[in-house]
């Protein structure tokens, strides 16, 4: 694979806009919303894995991240990876619009390797300490 370009820059995918309607004093659990935007994902996109983790410092916190590859039909770039992520903080789950792929017109697999590397080189994570290994266990199922 050659790829033209991989691009890190803040973008949307439109569904993740699509929002259910709710009565005024409805309230839905944070497994609910994670439902709700499972529900929204075109049927293109691929889904590619997940890191369910625990990072230790002063501090924990839970890394739930299920991760996304989707065919783009734009003039610029042919793959998008996104993220649905659970902020351990505030208890609720965010879209995570993580980079785009140029270069790459068929292979998702292939396509999704290239950006995760890339993506958590950005990130600085060392792949070969085992505190990381959830995100090599990753790539090795892709």
């Amino acid at each position: 694979m050659n790829p033209s370009n991989i691009n890190f820059e803040e973008f949307e995918l439109p569904f993740s806009s699509i929002s259910p309607e709710l009565e005024e004093d409805e309230m839905l659990s944070a497994y609910e919303v994670k439902d709700n935007m499972e529900s929204n994902i075109p049927k293109e996109a691929i889904f590619i894995g997940c890191i369910d983790s625990e990072v230790g410092n002063w501090t924990s916190w839970s890394i739930k991240d299920d991760y996304y590859i989707i065919p783009l039909n734009d003039e610029t770039y042919n793959w998008a990876l996104f993220r649905i992520s659970w902020d351990d903080n505030w208890g609720t789950w965010n879209w995570c619009f993580d980079a785009r792929l140029s270069g790459c017109e068929s292979d998702y697999k292939e396509a999704a390797k290239f950006i995760l590397h890339k993506l958590w080189e950005k990130w600085e994570f060392d792949l070969n300490d085992k505190s990381n290994q959830p995100y090599v266990d990753l790539l090795n199922a892709i």
